[in-house]
């Protein structure tokens, strides 16, 4: 989109009235044009901001009629155009012509412009030369507040040192001298978080002051140059891109920006996968994986051990206790062994020393669009593992998994050395089946089929063995289940003998025929995951 500012000026001595020469009352023919027609080096600027709702104006086969005369009268007469005016302004006063909206960019009800656009968003932002985030504001608001300037100004005083003749400069002042990750209205949103991980360089407005972000430097407008290297370290910005950085790092940043990035929140629940398919991309390509090789928002030569993922509201064993993000609820558009099939926040096991048990034997996948890394129809996952038949019930408020005949085991979100026969069972709470479950009595119901299914093991720092898994319901369908939960356990005390252990070692079968499509002579099941 064209400001109309045909050239680039020098910004070091504007006046407020060059400043407000620069507005669209004063300036006006900004205009949507095509990046076609632009050099591929033409410098531009991008904006994050919060959609109305509606949207005060926006690109559609309705308003075509942008695409052909100057969109100021517009955006001057909607009162939710602020953030777009002022955007525009902020460019302009920077000197730069260019800046895209995807408001005013993608035509919105054209599917196969959108889904183009989206494939390309990776590129949108890594290539503009500053990203404009209206971090508090509502469209309505726009990028400027009546703010106090006390708290920008900081308390400066020089101090002489007597003992060694030396004048010392201090400086007090807020503690809010840099944006946190998920501070203000705007960094909770989905999109948002891929655009604030892209963009090389990012200015926040806000209620109190200007943030600025970028891969060398966080400043404000209390402290402009930053803060000095004593301070804690900052959560790291954007997806890698040192030459040097093996495939395992890659995939590990990944991993923490997936964790990150399912705390935010989305409009629409299916956007799940979208949203984050521009971060999806670009480790793709710093893998050097083919875009088939991701399922769903899980890299194929990762699993099975990526399977191993749990609630953060659970924690994967961990004694925390934290809200649940949103509404308990699922994305269709993801098979219920992906992470993003829950819209929860989720961590991942970290899983270095972890020894796969099982084996994928294939998967079968139909996807939604051309997009590689947005969501699927279908995705069925083929495994061949160690598995057992379980039943949960709830005595005296304390829940029980029983196994087999004769074992059983205490249900917990901790192990401790006073628990009797503990399991951990971090259950996936934001499923509408496990809802349904713990809501009621937790006990699980006769006519329904749960099962334990073996990933890995691995020996941990006392030397105990550690068993971990995921939990399975059994579907309609024959030896196919849903991922509900993962659970993992150690085998000192009660295990040693127990059937579970034995199930584990091959040696005892709890499923029936319809549980399973095959059986090997080592006791390893195949079944199907969806």
């Amino acid at each position: 989109m064209s400001t109309d500012l045909g050239y680039v000026r020098s910004t070091e001595e504007m006046r407020p009235k060059e400043f407000d020469m620069l507005s669209l009352e004063e300036l006006p023919n900004v205009r949507i044009i095509s990046s076609t027609a632009l050099p591929l080096d033409t410098p531009y600027f991008t904006l994050s901001h919060r959609w109305g709702t509606p949207p005060g104006i926006l690109l559609n086969k309705e308003t075509e009629y942008l695409l052909n005369d100057d969109i100021t009268p517009h955006l001057l007469r909607c009162s939710e155009a602020a953030v777009f005016r002022h955007a525009i302004h902020v460019t302009r006063s920077l000197g730069f012509r260019y800046i895209w909206i995807d408001a005013l960019c993608i035509m919105q009800d054209d599917g196969p412009e959108k889904t183009g656009e989206i494939m390309q968003m990776d590129q949108i932002y890594m290539n503009s030369t500053l990203n404009i985030s209206a971090t508090e504001a509502q469209s309505r608001n726009g990028l400027v507040f009546d703010r106090e300037s006390l708290p920008t100004n900081p308390c400066r005083a020089i101090v002489r040192v007597f003992e060694i003749q030396t004048d010392i400069c201090l400086q007090a002042f807020s503690e809010n001298h840099f944006l946190a990750s998920s501070e203000g209205l705007l960094n909770k949103r989905g999109w948002v978080f891929q655009e604030r991980t892209l963009a090389p360089r990012i200015v926040h407005f806000t209620k109190d002051q200007v943030f600025w972000e970028c891969h060398s430097l966080d400043a404000s407008e209390v402290l402009p140059r930053g803060i000095s290297d004593s301070r804690p370290p900052r959560p790291k910005k954007g997806v890698e891109t040192s030459p040097t950085l093996t495939i395992q790092q890659v995939k590990l940043r990944w991993y923490e920006l997936v964790e990150d990035y399912s705390g935010t929140s989305l409009t629409f629940a299916d956007d799940r996968l979208l949203a984050i398919s521009a971060i999806a991309k670009q480790c793709c390509l710093r893998m050097r994986l083919d875009p088939s090789e991701y399922l769903a928002g899980m890299w194929k030569n990762d699993l099975p051990l990526s399977l191993i993922w749990g609630d953060l509201d659970r924690g994967l064993g961990a004694d925390k206790s934290r809200p649940t993000i949103g509404a308990k609820m699922e994305m269709k558009h993801a098979p219920s062994w992906s992470w993003a099939s829950v819209l929860t926040e989720v961590m991942f096991c970290r899983f270095p020393s972890l020894v796969a048990k099982a084996e994928v034997l294939g998967v079968e996948i139909k996807r939604i669009s051309p997009n590689f890394f947005g969501g699927t129809e279908f995705c069925r996952l083929r495994l061949r593992g160690r598995i057992c038949k379980f039943r949960r019930h709830v005595h005296d408020d304390v829940p029980w998994i029983y196994i087999g005949q004769r074992s059983r085991f205490q249900e917990v979100r901790r192990i401790r050395s006073t628990q009797d026969n503990p399991i951990v069972i971090d259950w996936d709470i934001s499923r509408r089946v496990v809802s349904d479950l713990l809501d009621t009595d937790g006990s699980t119901p006769a006519a329904s089929t749960y099962a334990l299914f073996q990933i890995a093991s691995v020996h941990d720092e006392i030397e105990l063995l550690v068993e971990r898994g995921i939990i399975l319901q059994r579907i309609a369908a024959h030896g196919t289940y849903l991922r509900i939960g993962c659970f993992f356990t150690r085998w000192v005390g009660g295990y040693l003998g127990s059937e579970l252990e034995v199930v584990f070692k091959g040696h005892f079968k709890t499923l029936s025929a319809g549980d399973y499509l095959d059986l090997d002579s080592g006791g390893k099941y195949t079944i199907d995951v969806v």
